[in-house]
């Protein structure tokens, strides 16, 4: 199985130069007919992970910053949504999307707390700052007015996400939501065509621009290791995707600490995806503690929007894309950068990994900790279809089995609900072969609303209609002869 990703990630624009949402994708489907026709060639992206840090963000000291906020969000949606359209059939499910630090509304924060000067006592000064480097502190240090600043109401500090849970919400036209409990901010995406799964986190777990650390919240990290290991998922190809990066350069803060990823690395997981450093030339992996020979490839991938005070020097904008071979267990990260220097117009090529000396990578793939039994796609599809049938969802039922509409149980359940639907033209696409009188019948009905004799004329010679004595079948044989002269 092959298949490809698209990683792109850090979208907040450069506010003084702003790229239009169909300028930018104009620019990316130039990159992919171009990166299509190189050597190697890269396959078009069939999924896509966006990796934090969806707008820029608003200071609460500027005019109106929810106004100003809304209008980002609502251009970073009109984007997802175009993007989704171009390049992904407009299957939302295909789009992965999380926060980063800068999806924070910094209102929300300041309206959640109160400042707090510092103390002229020696006292009250050393507590408060025992307190500012205590386990989970709700104290904050602001360095723009020199003052403490304390979190009073923790309903209103999580909201602070609010803005990008409704960008959440919307995207996915409702069929996903964004919950504002911390525990609770993960999502799992599961592409069973690919025999794939990512897990997409929120690292911003109590970071605001006051406190810049990334975190996960345990609960939420635990939570979905444990349905990473579902038997649904056994034998797939399992990835993450955070904001943070997992590794910070002297005098940084904020970054996450990797301690999180030897979890994910026993829970399968076998590629992680980030952004948030602005580099296209990230390229880590991580080894699980222990004897199990396992690893986790970790990718970044640049900016695609920010602007130059934004970029580290020498580093330009960029983008991954990323191929999987499952059957070889291996893997491609292809660097692609921006080449020319008109901000607002970019024109993407070949990047270069600096440790490489070239534009892409390859990598290897832990294999799926089990391999995934032949029958257990059949019983999820059976599981799935009673469920369906049990909320009387009768066409669903039909569109779930039609993979497997031979298996025994499978035609039970398909029989089942096709009695309780008046569609005629379904009764006879599965029940063309009859394997018992109800099944004869409720075809020999269908047929009274057809108009197709050939049909009817391969009906009454089926074996089952000609040899069986049962009284119902005998009176829609008879009734089919009326209606077509038989």
């Amino acid at each position: 199985m092959k298949f490809s990703i698209l990683h792109i990630s850090d979208l907040h624009q450069n506010l003084k130069d702003e790229i239009l949402p169909d300028v930018l994708l104009d620019s990316i489907a130039n990159d992919f007919r171009r990166f299509a026709a190189e050597d190697p060639a890269i396959r078009v992206p069939d999924l896509c992970v966006v990796s934090g840090d969806i707008v820029y963000g608003v200071s609460p000291s500027a005019g109106n910053p929810a106004a100003e906020l809304e209008r980002q969000y609502n251009q970073a949606l009109e984007f997802l949504v175009k993007l989704c359209n171009r390049f992904f059939a407009g299957e939302r499910k295909r789009v992965i999307i999380l926060p980063g630090n800068h999806d924070v509304d910094y209102s929300e924060v300041i309206r959640s707390g109160s400042f707090h000067s510092i103390p002229n006592e020696a006292g009250p000064k050393d507590k408060l700052v025992a307190e500012l480097f205590s386990p989970n502190s709700q104290l904050r240090w602001s360095w723009s007015r020199l003052e403490f600043f304390r979190i009073d109401d923790q309903a209103i500090y999580d909201n602070r996400l609010g803005q990008f849970a409704r960008l959440y919400e919307r995207f996915y036209e409702g069929a996903r939501t964004y919950p504002l409990d911390p525990s609770r901010q993960f999502d799992i995406f599961d592409f069973p065509q690919f025999s794939f799964c990512l897990a997409a986190f929120n690292s911003c777990f109590r970071n605001d621009p006051m406190n810049r650390v990334g975190a996960i919240h345990p609960g939420a990290l635990m939570e979905a290791c444990r349905e990473l290991r579902s038997p649904s998922r056994v034998g797939w190809y399992l990835a993450a995707s955070w904001h943070h990066d997992i590794a910070g350069g002297v005098g940084h803060e904020d970054f996450l600490d990797a301690g999180f990823v030897q979890h994910l690395i026993d829970a399968g997981v076998t590629i992680g995806f980030h952004g948030h450093r602005h580099r296209t030339d990230c390229f880590d992996q991580k080894f699980r503690l222990g004897d199990a020979p396992r690893q986790m490839t970790v990718i970044a991938a640049g900016t695609l929007c920010a602007g130059p005070a934004n970029l580290s020097p020498g580093i330009p904008r960029g983008y991954n894309v990323i191929e999987i071979e499952t059957d070889a267990a291996a893997g491609r990260v292809h660097s692609r950068q921006m080449v020319n220097q008109l901000q607002n117009i970019p024109i993407w090529a070949a990047g270069r990994f600096l440790d490489a000396r070239g534009s892409f990578l390859n990598f290897d793939l832990s294999p799926p900790v089990e391999k995934r039994p032949a029958a257990l796609d059949v019983e999820l599809v059976l599981e799935r279809a009673s469920d369906l049938l049990g909320q009387k969802k009768w066409k669903d039922v039909i569109t779930e089995l039609a993979p497997i509409a031979q298996n025994s149980t499978s035609r039970r359940l398909l029989v089942e609900a096709l009695q309780h639907i008046d569609d005629s033209a379904l009764t006879m696409e599965y029940l063309s072969q009859p394997e018992n009188t109800n099944e004869a019948v409720m075809l020999g009905v269908a047929l009274m609303q057809s108009t197709s004799a050939d049909e009817v004329e391969r009906f009454l010679r089926l074996e089952i209609v000609v040899n069986h004595s049962d009284a119902s079948l005998k009176d829609v044989t008879a009734r089919l002869k009326r209606k077509f002269g038989k």
